[in-house]
């Protein structure tokens, strides 16, 4: 090549260069002086908007893959504040004109019954306006029996003060009050108070940010004052009324709480009709800023099935702002609360995506710019076989349903009678059943009675559906509590279902199981203490001779009295055993059983209380304490607590003190004397201290004896029974318990399987369970069960077990149950009404209206005691037991039923029969599951005109969902195989993505002899401002 053709090339090149540079000199002029105008109205009349597009949650489904919690797609409707503020320039301008778009679209959620997000905390009702910040705060104190003028400090240590009598232990004074929460907190009690600094509720602190961020300075600022303040500042047209004006502040302060992410539209209202989306679109050039969008909802197909299981979901509230430091969450974000939703929230919890646009002054979309799908979340695969959870559930109500009416369980396995000898069970209105795998530990299914709808949770709480969430009864700890899961959150005493415990203790210790003692029908150790066999308590009659066998068979009470103690009271002579060490090794062999232990299962539990004698001292001394300072205010002859409150502290803890000695009545009454106690008060206080506290605070034979055939001081739950049923089944291993099968990641599908960890329990001899297991098929054989399964083809081995409820039920209103009652008092209602006022108003703290009624009662009527008062009240029923397994030669699940006041224990045995028999593929009955695609729609107004057709709307940046269905093989309930179990761990799969015909009636058969207190593990509270509506 030659230089002139390279010159040429050259040449040709330039000339290209500059041609295309004057064509785009060229074209840039006419854009910019022919066409700048165009371009300059687009540019000012455009703006770039970011549209997320919700994720949704991870699914959960039982092991056979039936869907139990998923999403549906639903409108939704938005505000975007960038948008109206483009209307106004001013500060002013931009007020009103959000305030005309919140009240015109107010006005058209409301007129079609639409349910707006309501946040806004001040409520009006009729003159009356209220900060939810406070109402919130009022509830907590009511429902933990907290005197409502207790500041936050105090209520916090009310709260320790009540834990540690429950507990009967005493914290560390040297630990501060971070470290005591701390304890709260692992013991399932959350106060909803910041111990940062000074002590303050968390709902105030709630109510000074949100205060301050309207400009008021004033925390003591009344409800009305804070409204007319912040209608003021809204600018808000003063021709409206407070109702319409609230209104708007409802959609104003969504808005406002986007905070710093004001570019991010505001949610308003969930689920709304297409009606409502035909009229936003027809109204569209009115409510600039307004969108609607299809998001997923979540839904629960099932409806109340396995709602304990899966729990519900709501809000992000205070407590749940460590969430929002994972950039997956908002403030708007609905996260689980209860449950696996809340256990798994990081695995449920989807990846939202967005859509960027460019949309005109208008809202109109003119292009995309980018855009990226949602992410959803892990799906979860319960334990849980959703057909033999809808038997256990469905049995277990209508157990309940037959025993208040005193009807007959029908069955084809045989009719049993629910009445009891001489009552019906009518307030038999709370209970659970739980279905265990015994060689693995999987939960195959657990109810609880009341359940609830979890759906009503994913779109907010209304009045009435928060209303019928609250106890019948809030007065009675017994009261059925539809959020509460009985099956791991109450701890009762066992009954007889405990004696499996006893036997195994004694033939540890060297007991024959073939030695016999002759059922007596009681023992009587002096001083009016009696305990009877329960066969005698009923009838007078006796059962023969027993051995361990026999005595579980009988579920007699009387041998297990003897071998508590090791002392055959029959023959008056020593059992050839080793010592049981006054009862230690029962207690020993419950906690082998890790009776005192939780069972690991996902989802909240409390742990059981193995009886101890140090802790019931320590409970009688606290008991003491408190019961004696109140009574002995005007006891002294000298001194008032008032009048010199140093001195009477002296006295009370100087009386306190003897509780160590025990010293006779005779000597109590001549130092109660030197003490100054008023003379005619003398023998009253006296047996109050030896009768009531001395006599009780040590461990006495009495104890051994309720101990050995759980009464007294037990509490367990019964996930926990079933886990020790299962080991007495499986050869000795206690398995860890849990309700999660595996967890499917959304993106890789790769599994992770739950494995749960199992442990032997320590035991000299594994052959000894096999007397146990020979025991409990012949209460299905022969003893007290045999009625419920003698028609049934599957051996089943079995306890039935009765536990003592002792005390009278509280009514609904305590204060007109004592005024209905004042002529028996032999009391002037006047002179009670006059005297509870001036307690009232002389008293330092405030306490319920019934607690001034009754001290006004007794101070007019010494000779009444508080017993007296209740006189009129009904008795507690007892707790019913019935735990089992099958087949007996090959067991493979194992079921426990607690039925509460249920009476007798045979009265759960109907329900677990049947769980078994579904579970073995012979329950006679319909099981009907919903169809998971019947809500898979939008909701649509019904009408002649459109009934039979579903109108679709082009809406502008709407988005579409698709609801994704999965399934895997039925697994049918098979005899499950041994395999080898590995160390359970947590598994780690967050979403890898970017981040952005005969009547039976079973015999009663307990009872615990003396007086012991009812044994009912209450809730822990967990306060959640999210719930309140």
């Amino acid at each position: 090549m030659n230089n002139n053709d390279l010159t040429n090339r050259f040449y040709y090149i330039y000339r290209f260069i500059v041609i295309v540079c004057i064509i785009l000199c060229v074209r840039i002029i006419y854009i910019n002086v022919v066409e700048g105008e165009y371009y300059s109205n687009i540019a000012n009349d455009s703006i770039y908007k970011d549209i997320t597009i919700p994720a949704p949650r991870g699914e959960i489904r039982d092991r056979n893959g039936i869907l139990l919690a998923g999403n549906k797609p639903i409108f939704t409707v938005k505000i975007s504040k960038n948008e109206i503020d483009r209307l106004g320039k001013t500060d002013r301008q931009k007020k009103e004109q959000i305030n005309i778009i919140a009240l015109k679209l107010s006005n058209i959620l409301i007129k079609n019954k639409e349910k707006i997000e309501d946040t806004l905390p001040i409520l009006i009702q009729g003159s009356d306006y209220k900060f939810t910040f406070d109402e919130d705060i009022k509830k907590w104190k009511e429902l933990n029996k907290i005197p409502l003028e207790k500041t936050a400090k105090e209520s916090f240590y009310i709260i320790v003060e009540n834990y540690q009598k429950e507990n009967g232990i005493t914290l560390n004074s040297d630990l501060n009050v971070v470290e005591v929460q701390k304890i709260l907190n692992e013991s399932g009690i959350y106060p909803p108070i910041s111990v940062k600094d000074n002590m303050e509720f968390t709902r105030q602190l709630d109510k000074e940010q949100w205060l301050y961020k309207y400009g008021i300075q004033d925390k003591n600022i009344s409800a009305k004052d804070a409204f007319i303040k912040i209608r003021e500042n809204r600018r808000i047209d003063e021709a409206l009324t407070d109702l319409e004006a609230r209104n708007i502040l409802v959609i104003v302060d969504a808005v406002e709480s986007k905070g710093y992410l004001q570019y991010e539209p505001a949610l308003i209202a969930k689920d709304i009709s297409q009606k409502t989306v035909a009229l936003i679109q027809e109204n569209r050039i009115d409510l600039t800023g307004v969108s609607v969008q299809v998001e997923p909802l979540r839904y629960y197909p099932q409806g109340n099935l396995a709602s304990h299981i899966i729990g519900q979901i709501g809000k992000i509230s205070s407590q749940d702002e460590y969430f929002l430091e994972d950039e997956r969450y908002s403030k708007s974000d609905y996260v689980g609360k209860s449950g696996i939703e809340y256990i798994y929230e990081k695995h449920l919890k989807g990846t939202n995506g967005y859509e960027k646009v460019l949309v005109d002054s208008a809202g109109k979309k003119i292009r995309d710019i980018d855009h990226k799908e949602g992410v959803s979340g892990n799906k979860i695969f319960l334990s849980i076989d959703a057909k033999l959870q809808k038997v256990a559930e469905i049995s277990l109500e209508k157990t309940l349903k037959t025993l208040q009416v005193g009807g007959v369980y029908e069955s084809k396995w045989g009719n049993t009678n629910m009445a009891g000898a001489t009552k019906i069970y009518k307030n038999a209105n709370a209970g659970a059943i739980v279905a265990l795998d015994i060689k693995t530990g999987k939960v195959l299914a657990m109810a609880s009675y009341p359940s609830y709808d979890p759906n009503i949770f994913t779109n907010g709480l209304t009045k009435a559906q928060y209303d019928s969430l609250q106890p019948e009864n809030p007065n009675d700890p017994l009261s059925p509590k539809p959020l509460f899961n009985s099956a791991t959150m109450t701890a009762v005493q066992p009954g007889s279902i405990f004696k499996m415990v006893s036997a195994l203790a004694g033939l540890e210790n060297g007991l024959d199981p073939y030695y016999s003692i002759q059922d007596k029908g009681y023992i009587d150790l002096g001083g009016g203490a009696i305990y009877g066999n329960w066969l005698w308590n009923q009838s007078r009659q006796t059962q023969g001779y027993e051995n361990v066998i026999t005595a579980l068979k009988d579920s007699n009470n009387y041998y297990f009295y003897c071998i508590s103690v090791g002392y055959n009271f029959a023959t008056d002579q020593k059992i050839p055993m080793g010592d049981m060490k006054k009862g230690k090794a029962i207690l020993d062999m419950a906690r082998k059983f890790k009776l005192d232990q939780k069972t690991g299962i996902e989802i909240y539990e409390i742990a059981g209380t193995v009886p101890d004698p140090k802790v019931k001292y320590e409970q009688k001394k606290t008991l003491l304490k408190d019961d004696i300072t109140e009574k002995m205010k005007d006891k002294f002859n000298d001194i008032t607590p008032s009048s010199n409150e140093t001195e009477y502290k002296k006295r009370i803890d100087t009386i306190i003190g003897w509780i160590d000695e025990n010293p006779s009545r005779a000597e109590i009454i001549s130092r109660l004397s030197n003490l100054k106690v008023k003379s005619s008060k003398l023998e009253e206080i006296a047996d109050l201290l030896k009768y009531t506290y001395f006599m009780h605070a040590d461990w006495t034979t009495g104890d051994i004896f309720n101990m050995s055939i759980g009464q007294g001081e037990h509490q367990y739950t019964p996930i926990q029974i079933a886990r020790y049923i299962s080991a007495i089944a499986n050869g000795g291993y206690l398995n860890t318990v849990s309700v999660v099968d595996k967890l499917v990641n959304k993106q890789t599908g790769e599994d992770t399987l739950i494995e749960n960890e199992k442990s032997r329990v320590e035991l000299s001899n594994y052959g000894n369970l096999e007397y146990i297991k020979q025991g409990m098929i012949d209460v299905t054989d022969e003893g007290t069960a045999k009625d419920i399964f003698s028609k049934f083809p599957i051996r089943v081995a079995a306890k039935t077990g009765t536990a003592e409820t002792q005390g009278k039920i509280p009514t609904k209103d305590e204060v007109n149950y004592y005024l209905s009652h004042l002529d028996y008092y032999d009391v002037d209602r006047n002179e009670v009404l006059k005297l509870a006022e001036k307690i009232k108003s002389e008293s330092k703290y405030k306490y319920k209206e019934e607690y001034y009624i009754k001290s006004a009662i007794l101070q007019l009527n010494p000779r009444l005691k508080l017993d007296n008062l209740d006189t009129f009240k009904e008795t507690y029923s007892d707790y019913s037991w019935f735990v089992a397994y099958a087949p007996y030669d090959n067991p493979q699940i194992a079921v426990v039923t607690l039925l509460f006041q249920g009476g007798s224990g045979g009265h759960a045995g109907p329900a677990t029969r049947d769980v078994i028999a579904q579970y073995m593929g012979i329950y006679d009955g319909e099981i009907k599951l919903n169809d998971e695609k019947d809500d898979l729609k939008i909701k649509v107004e019904q009408t002649e005109e459109n009934k039979d057709k579903i109108t679709t709307y082009t809406l502008p940046t709407q988005q579409t969902y698709v609801q994704e269905f999965y399934s895997q093989p039925k697994v049918e309930n098979k005899p499950s195989q041994d395999v080898n179990i590995p160390k359970k761990e947590e598994p780690k799969i967050e979403p890898k993505v970017e981040q952005k015909p005969s009547e039976n009636k079973a015999p009663v058969e307990n009872e615990q002899q003396q007086e012991q207190p009812a044994s009912y593990e209450d809730e822990a509270v967990i306060f959640d401002e999210s719930s309140t509506p």
